[in-house]
């Protein structure tokens, strides 16, 4: 007794072995019943005069049943107690397991079958996910090579057990006697306390936030696809679910149609393959424990090769004459199988982040049963020991482990990243809460380690952010350097594949672009932020749709925004599309106020508009900011930007490479050049380019030469005294240029400095108030845009 007390002390590391102790009794007696149903397979067939494809569709559509439950037990698991699941669910079992003994028809068979089935899910959702919060990261290997043992010595048992009382008194027999320990078993469970969710990742940071809202089925589910190491576990899933939950009872049918082995006989083998398979688990539990110290996504390296393995021996033992031989593989291929299960799990509780741990071990049920579905039943693979023989049937097996073997071996190297984005994403709203008790305050908006991709470019990486609540932070940085795809990724238009966003002290990462929104996340995206269809006035009746039961809130927000904008006042009946650029961002900024954001974001304000219009906006931001909200400026126009804010954070390459004060962003030249001419550092601080590249003393000479050259000819195009306007406000003022023949002219200026409205004067798409367009030395000023 005192050498399995300390064997279990340490397995858990010190740590108290009860709940490992009780949870491992329940899922052992759960197994006496697997066991004997699988055991007693043919007896069973026989007794209700099926065909093979037909108790192989009732014993799979039981299991489709039971391990599509698995996703709603899995939700379940993670916004109720778990222990006091564990214990209904023990019971169930027991008492359905008993019932199956007692019924006459294929149809209550089934009925009871799925009961039990539901009773043992907690083995694979609530219990494993009490363990991973018991028992520390360093110890969890060791804690689930004897969990994921037990029920291989309950098969052990439970196969000598039912095949003897089935053998002496029918195979109904051990089914009415199974129900007494696994009852008794689930009951003493009720002495186990209900831990916190992340507790032995980290105590603190659980306690922080135990009092968060569970997340909703769509967020969590959507947390768990976004973990590319869970991602593709759920993919390999679909692949052994069509390999491994036939061999329950295509094995046993081996037996009986090969080598002609009886009740007793097929409980034996039944029972030593079990033990094999116990071997093999409780041999790599150790392992799993150096592989994790090594690399933590060398266990999934080995999972994968352990499974390939199983995939070959299963056509050999099919294909192999002997029975010893072939027999002797079956035992191999368990033991092999049982060494695939401590790493796998153990990666698994890793890698899901702790408020979805529960749904994450049920998730994959999900992909175990659609690959049974498509690829056992509808390929169709069920039939094919039928009509080509057991052998046949059993072979068609093997491909299935190989293919899951290889995504899991090439799955290792995410494991790392993924691992460590579950710690952090759980100690950045530790973090966040503990400042908010020891201050009173917390920032409004917190990014932490944020990675997006495109399909398969990666486009942020780990982008930290931050938002204090009433501030107005300018994003800056040049073209592609990830500043919308931030905003889409907080907003919930683009889902982040790593990282944490957390929003008023709640982890919104996962959060629907509705459900943010509903928050009080508002999202002006550049020069989209109105809908062409729609008119000024229903714009804005749609703009209140979400505080549509606040009609006082809604009426004096519409007012306000129409003293911000009185054009939009006159301007109702016109469609959206038609207003000018500047009035469609009015438009756009006045329905984000009737939204009621509490955090507006606004990216690209002065997209494409004249410095009048944007003045114009700049104040009224001001206004929104100083009711209350708090305001994200995305912004390519620095004097914008650092007109309205106090901080900046600058980005470039999907990196933030600057935060603080405006002030401070002035004085970093390098940054302020790269988001006008990038490389222009050599206009003012001298030419660092190397020697090697710089042009020969001869070549500036003969540039000097050939501008000269150009200025000489005659001009092809002039501009004299140009002005246009839009609604009284000046686009262009008076400008003037000339450009030769031969000459390559630049024309620059920031956002809304009015070099397309010349542009287009030049090509008559719009008219000049007055000026000259003078093209080869004749005036075209009156000339329509397709004669010019």
């Amino acid at each position: 007794m005192g050498s399995l007390r300390s064997r279990l002390t340490g397995a858990t590391g010190g740590a108290p072995a009860l709940p490992l102790v009780l949870l491992s009794a329940l899922y052992f007696f759960d197994e006496f019943d697997t066991s004997a149903f699988n055991v007693l397979a043919p007896n069973i067939k026989h007794a209700f005069h099926l065909s093979d494809q037909a108790f192989a569709t009732v014993v799979l559509l039981n299991l489709s049943i039971v391990l599509l439950l698995a996703i709603p037990a899995g939700h379940l698991g993670d916004r109720a107690p778990r222990r006091n699941l564990a214990v209904i669910s023990g019971v169930a079992a027991g008492v359905f397991s008993f019932a199956t003994g007692v019924v006459g028809t294929v149809w209550l068979l089934l009925l009871m079958r799925v009961g039990n089935g539901l009773g043992n899910l907690s083995n694979t959702t609530f219990q494993p996910s009490l363990l991973t919060d018991y028992y520390t990261p360093e110890s969890r290997s060791s804690v689930y090579a004897v969990y994921l043992s037990t029920p291989s010595i309950g098969a052990i048992a439970g196969g000598v057990v039912a095949g003897g009382l089935a053998s002496a008194f029918g195979w109904r027999a051990p089914f009415f006697i199974f129900i007494v320990p696994i009852v008794l078993t689930a009951l003493l469970c009720m002495r186990l306390r209900e831990p916190l969710r992340g507790e032995a990742d980290d105590p603190a940071a659980a306690a922080d936030v135990a009092g968060q809202q569970p997340p909703k089925f769509g967020e969590a589910a959507r947390t768990l696809w976004s973990v590319p190491t869970l991602r593709r576990q759920y993919l390999a899933f679909a692949f052994i679910g069509a390999g491994l939950l036939p061999l329950a009872f295509t094995i046993p049918l081996f037996y009986e149609r090969v080598f002609h082995i009886g009740e007793f006989g097929r409980g034996v083998l039944t029972s030593v393959s079990s033990a094999a398979y116990l071997i093999g688990t409780l041999t790599a539990g150790p392992l799993t424990r150096k592989w994790v110290q090594r690399d933590v996504g060398e266990p999934l390296k080995w999972c994968g090769y352990f499974t390939m393995a199983v995939g070959v021996l299963i056509v050999a033992m099919a294909e192999v004459r002997s029975e010893p031989i072939s027999i002797g593989l079956i035992m191999l291929a368990f033991f092999i199988a049982g060494m695939y299960i401590p790493p796998f799990t153990t990666v698994q509780s890793l890698v899901a982040p702790a408020r979805v741990r529960t749904l994450a071990f049920g998730m994959g049920m999900l992909f175990a049963v659609g690959g049974v579905v498509v690829l056992y039943l509808i390929v169709p693979v069920a039939g094919l020991s039928d009509s080509h023989g057991i052998r046949v049937g059993l072979a068609a097996l093997g491909p299935y482990w190989l293919i899951a073997g290889g995504i899991l071996v090439v799955t290792a190297r995410f494991v790392a990243d993924d691992a460590a984005s579950a710690l952090r994403s759980l100690a950045a709203l530790a973090r966040l809460r503990q400042r908010r008790a020891d201050t009173g305050t917390a920032a409004l908006l917190t990014c932490s380690g944020i990675d997006v991709a495109y399909d398969s470019v990666q486009v942020l990486f780990a982008v930290d952010f931050e938002v204090e609540e009433g501030e107005i932070v300018a994003l800056l940085g040049t073209n592609g350097a990830g500043k919308s795809t931030l905003l889409k990724a907080i907003s919930g238009l683009q889902p982040p594949s790593a990282g944490s966003i957390v929003f008023d002290g709640q982890d919104i990462t996962h959060l629907d672009a509705k459900a943010k929104f509903e928050a009080g996340i508002v999202q002006m995206p550049g020069g989209r932020s109105i809908f062409p269809t729609l008119t000024v006035d229903e714009s804005l009746r749609l703009a209140g749709w979400t505080n549509r039961r606040d009609a006082s809130h809604i009426e004096a927000a519409t007012a306000q925004v129409l003293e911000y904008f009185p054009v939009l006042r006159t301007r109702g009946g016109v469609l959206a599309g038609n207003l000018s650029g500047g009035e469609q961002q009015m438009l756009g900024l006045a329905m984000a106020f009737i939204a009621k954001p509490r955090l507006l974001m606004i990216d690209e304000l002065s997209l494409g508009l004249a410095p009048t219009i944007v003045a114009q906006l700049v104040d009224i931001v001001r206004a929104i900011h100083a009711q209350g909200t708090t305001i994200i400026v995305v912004e390519q126009s620095v004097n914008v930007a650092l007109t309205l804010a106090e901080r900046a954070v600058f980005m470039e390459k999907g990196e933030v490479r600057f935060t603080g004060p405006t002030s401070e962003l002035l004085n970093r030249t390098d940054i302020l050049r790269a988001v006008f001419l990038e490389g222009a550092a050599r206009a003012n601080t001298g030419d660092t380019t190397p020697a090697k590249t710089r042009p020969a003393r001869g070549t500036r000479t003969a540039e000097t030469a050939r501008r000269a050259e150009l200025l000489a000819q005659p001009a092809v195009l002039e501009l004299a005294d140009v002005t246009v306007e839009y609604g009284g406000l000046r686009a262009v003022d008076n400008a003037a240029l000339s450009l030769h023949r031969g000459e390559v002219l630049g024309l620059i200026g920031p956002n809304g400095a009015g070099k397309t409205t010349l542009f287009d004067a030049i090509s008559g798409f719009v008219a000049t108030r007055s000026g000259f367009v003078v093209l080869d030395g004749q005036d075209i000023s009156g000339w329509a845009a397709d004669r010019r």
